[in-house]
């Protein structure tokens, strides 16, 4: 049976392929199309048509274009590379997203496993790299912009919610880099280099239900989540502007969750002046933990019965 099924598949793929080749071939422009505006403030005009091969999500697909030069500046153009978003590179839109979900969840090299089994497509692992990051650079240059109206008190109108409660809870964890990543950084052991940097981590989530014997339940689907290796200043934004669009303001009781640490509570009161601040059930026991050990420093055997 599965053999049966990819060979089906394998042939859908490649009549889908044939068909959007067809589609793909671009001919000569028309009269009044034969010059364009180059970025230089001359005119690019109309040389020849070219190809190019590129990977979609139905196999290897090759189209024929205009190609444009600019006399003056010597700079080629392809419109309709930019009209189809594949300018400088060499897959589909479609096929970029799949090698960015799969980065994201798995080293590179790992990808290309599931790209082939599940897609029917044999990337390399540096593709899959480039496309994580491309996408990864757009995410950050949008959460960018919408930091910096953040910055300056240019918010987003968020349309009035009936929200219960909400909750912000922030962490740092340390996670491994290569070298060149913590250059001129101290290591958390003193005459060692470092090996590692501190990822700040934040969620939002909402909670409306408690269960039966009243313990608070997390809202299905209500959890977002923000994180970056950055400052705490820059992070305290980051996750503020999380919170106002998903309501903050409109919340009836608001709350920040965290492990103790100085700087989360730096940023709660900056950020989220008035809310309830929480500490982990977990940070709260081993604080306990840690007192109840100071106050009778017995053995941990009588500690346990105690």
């Amino acid at each position: 049976m599965e053999a049966v099924e990819t060979i089906i598949r394998s042939a859908m793929h490649q009549a889908g392929a044939a068909v959007l080749t067809k589609l793909l071939q671009y001919g000569p422009p028309d009269e009044d199309q034969q010059t364009i505006p180059c970025p230089c403030g001359h005119s690019a005009r109309y040389k020849e048509l070219r190809s190019k091969t590129i990977l979609t999500v139905l196999g290897p697909v090759k189209l024929n274009r205009p190609y444009y030069l600019c006399e003056h500046c010597s700079k080629g153009q392809y419109p309709v590379d930019i009209e189809l978003s594949i300018a400088g590179v060499e897959s589909s839109p479609g096929v970029r997203r799949m090698e960015a979900v799969v980065g994201s969840e798995m080293p590179f090299a790992s990808g290309c496993e599931p790209m082939k089994v599940l897609a029917g497509l044999d990337v390399p692992a540096k593709a899959i790299e480039r496309a994580s990051e491309a996408i990864g650079a757009q995410i950050a240059w949008r959460d960018e912009q919408e930091i910096s109206r953040a910055k300056q008190l240019v918010l987003p109108i968020v349309a009035k919610q009936n929200i219960p409660k909400i909750y912000v809870l922030m962490d740092g964890v340390q996670i491994p880099v290569v070298r060149k990543e913590t250059e001129g950084r101290a290591g958390r052991i003193e005459g060692q280099p470092a090996r590692t940097r501190e990822c700040k981590l934040g969620c939002v989530f909402t909670q409306t239900t408690v269960d039966k014997e009243g313990w608070p339940i997390r809202d299905r689907d209500s959890t977002t989540y923000v994180g970056a290796i950055e400052t705490a200043e820059e992070f305290g934004f980051r996750l503020y502007t999380e919170a106002w669009g998903r309501g903050w303001e409109w919340a009836t009781i608001r709350v920040v969750i965290g492990d103790g640490a100085i700087w989360i509570w730096n940023l709660a009161d900056q950020h989220f002046p008035g809310a309830i601040q929480i500490v982990d059930l977990y940070h709260a026991r081993e604080h306990l933990w840690k007192i109840a050990a100071w106050l009778i420093p017995t053995t941990s055997l009588r500690r346990n019965s105690g």
